[in-house]
C-alpha cells in the first residue's frame, strides 16, 4: 500500500470538471466516522453514513496475501494518521421498513477495503455498525469472508510485543471520499480508471453489469440476474480472452460489430467492450422492439442485454466443439499465428450463426484460406493491419446478405481465383502455410 499518498495528490487525480460539478463531493474521512462508530470525523464534521453494498457490485474475493499486506500496513503505520486511498459512494434513497425513504450511500469502489477493515473491527470486539449487516448471496463471497476472519484471527493471536489500538484505527485510519450525488451512475465510470484503489480494478464486464442492472426495477429479477452473469464472470476468470465470456465478446462480437459497420478501433482502447454493449440510445416516446439476437443489433439496456449475452455465449459452447475450432486452435497458437486464428474464428463464428453446421467445414476453409492471403502477401503482420484487411474484404457483409451457404461459398471461392497461391514461403510465412495445410487436410477429410 503506498502510504505517501496525500490528501491533495489524491484529489488531483479525479477529473476537475466532475469536481466542480454539483452533482459529485470530494470529502476527508476517518475509518470510525464512515462505519458510525465515531460521531464526526477529524475535521470535527458530521454526516450519518449508512454504508451499502449495491447488487452491481462484484463479489467480496481479497486474497490472503492482500489481506495480511493491509494488516501489516495498519499494524506498522496505523498508530499515525494514514491514508487508506480513495473510495467512491453513490448517494441515492430506499425504501424502509416502515415504509419512509431513507438515505444510504451504496459503495460504487472500496468494497474490499471497508469489508476486509470490518471484519478485523469484528475481530476485536466491535459489532454494532451497519455494514456487518450487509449479506452476499454469492457463495464464492461467503468462502472468502470465512477465510479471511480465520486469516485475520490467528494474526491477532500471534502478535506479541505490538498490537492493534481500536481507537487508533478508528480515527487514524482516513480515505478520500467521493460522493455522487446524481441518479446517473455512469458518471462513477469517470472515476475508475484513475482512482488509487487497493483492490483489483473493476473490468468492463463488472461495468456493464451495473451499467444494465440499473435499467432493472424488479429487485429479485435484478437479483437474478447478477448471480448468473457473476457465474459467467467467475467461470470466464473475468476479461481471459481464452474463456467464454471475453472470448465471445471481445474476440467475436466486438470485432464483427465493427467490421459490418466498417468501423475503425484502437484494439488497447480503455473500456472499449464496456462503451459497445451499453445500452443503445432511444427515442423515449418510441418503444423499442423485442431483440432478434443478432449480433450486429442495437443493445437494449437491462434484461434484454443479458439474454442477448447468454443467446451468444451458448452458441460459442456449442461452436468450440465444431471441427473448424479446434483445429485452428491446435495449429494457430504459434508466433503471431493466433492474430490470424482469432479473426479467422470470429468470421467462422458468424458463419455458424447464420447457418449452423451446413457446409460449414467448406466455408470454413474458404474464409481461413482468403483471410491468410493477407499473411502470404504481407512480410511482417500488424494486428492493425489484418483488422483493416478483413474489413475491407467484405467478408462479414457477403455472410450477412447471404441467403444461402451456396452464394456466399461461390462468391468467396470468385475471390480466390482472383488471388492465387503460387510461391512457396520461408520463415514465419512457411511455417504458417505448412499449418494451414494441416487445418485444410483435416477439414477437407470431414
Amino acid at each position: 500500500m503506498d502510504v505517501k499518498t496525500t490528501e491533495k495528490e489524491e484529489v488531483a487525480i479525479f477529473p476537475s470538471a466532475a469536481i466542480e460539478n454539483n452533482n459529485v463531493e470530494l470529502r476527508s474521512e476517518v475509518l470510525g466516522h464512515l462505519i458510525g462508530l465515531l460521531s464526526t470525523n477529524y475535521k470535527n464534521e458530521s454526516i450519518d453514513y449508512e454504508l451499502a453494498i449495491p447488487d452491481y457490485q462484484r463479489i467480496y474475493s481479497w486474497q490472503e496475501k492482500i489481506v495480511i499486506r493491509l494488516l501489516d500496513d495498519i499494524l506498522n503505520y496505523g498508530h499515525k494518521k494514514y491514508h487508506m486511498g480513495s473510495i467512491i459512494l453513490h448517494k441515492t434513497k430506499k425504501k424502509a421498513e416502515n415504509g419512509n425513504d431513507e438515505i444510504v450511500y451504496d459503495i460504487v469502489d472500496g468494497q474490499q477495503r471497508l469489508v476486509t477493515l470490518s471484519l478485523l473491527l469484528l475481530q476485536l470486539g466491535k459489532n454494532n455498525f451497519s455494514l456487518l449487516n450487509e449479506s452476499f448471496e454469492s457463495p464464492q463471497a461467503h468462502n472468502y469472508i470465512a477465510h479471511n476472519k480465520w486469516i485475520i484471527e490467528n494474526y491477532i493471536k500471534k502478535l506479541t510485543s505490538i498490537q492493534f489500538n481500536m481507537d487508533k484505527i478508528l480515527s487514524n485510519l482516513n480515505f478520500s471520499v467521493l460522493i455522487l450525488h446524481s441518479d446517473n451512475l455512469d458518471l462513477a465510470y469517470t472515476f475508475f480508471g484513475n482512482e488509487n484503489s487497493k483492490g483489483k480494478p473493476l473490468s468492463d464486464y463488472d461495468l456493464l453489469k451495473s451499467h444494465h442492472l440499473r435499467f432493472i426495477h424488479i429487485p429479485e429479477q435484478a437479483e437474478h440476474l447478477a448471480e448468473r452473469w457473476d457465474n459467467l464472470i467467475r467461470n470466464s476468470n473475468n476479461d481471459d480472452l481464452s474463456h467464454e465470456l471475453g472470448r465471445t465478446f471481445e474476440v467475436y462480437l466486438f470485432r464483427l460489430r465493427k467490421w459490418m459497420r466498417k468501423r475503425n478501433w484502437n484494439d488497447n482502447g480503455v473500456k472499449k467492450v464496456k462503451n459497445e454493449f451499453e445500452a443503445a440510445p432511444v427515442i423515449p416516446y418510441i418503444p423499442p422492439f423485442g431483440e432478434q439476437f443478432k449480433y450486429n443489433e442495437s443493445i437494449q439496456g437491462g434484461t434484454h442485454f443479458f439474454a442477448f449475452a447468454e443467446h451468444f455465449i451458448h452458441h460459442f459452447k456449442e461452436f468450440r466443439e465444431t471441427e473448424p475450432y479446434k483445429n485452428l486452435n491446435k495449429h494457430l497458437n504459434w508466433e503471431k499465428h493466433w492474430w490470424y486464428r482469432d479473426v479467422m474464428e470470429a468470421l467462422i463464428f458468424a458463419y455458424y450463426l447464420k447457418f449452423g453446421k451446413l457446409y460449414l467445414n467448406r466455408g470454413s476453409m474458404l474464409i481461413i484460406q482468403v483471410v491468410s492471403l493477407h499473411r502470404y502477401k504481407t512480410s511482417r503482420a500488424y494486428l492493425s493491419s489484418i483488422f483493416d484487411y478483413v474489413a475491407n474484404s467484405e467478408i462479414i457483409l457477403m455472410i450477412d446478405q447471404a441467403t444461402s451457404p451456396t452464394f456466399f461459398l461461390a462468391e468467396m471461392e470468385q475471390m480466390l481465383k482472383a488471388s492465387p497461391v503460387k510461391e512457396k514461403y520461408k520463415g514465419t510465412r512457411g511455417r504458417y502455410f505448412s499449418h494451414i495445410e494441416k487445418i485444410q487436410n483435416v477439414l477437407e477429410d470431414k
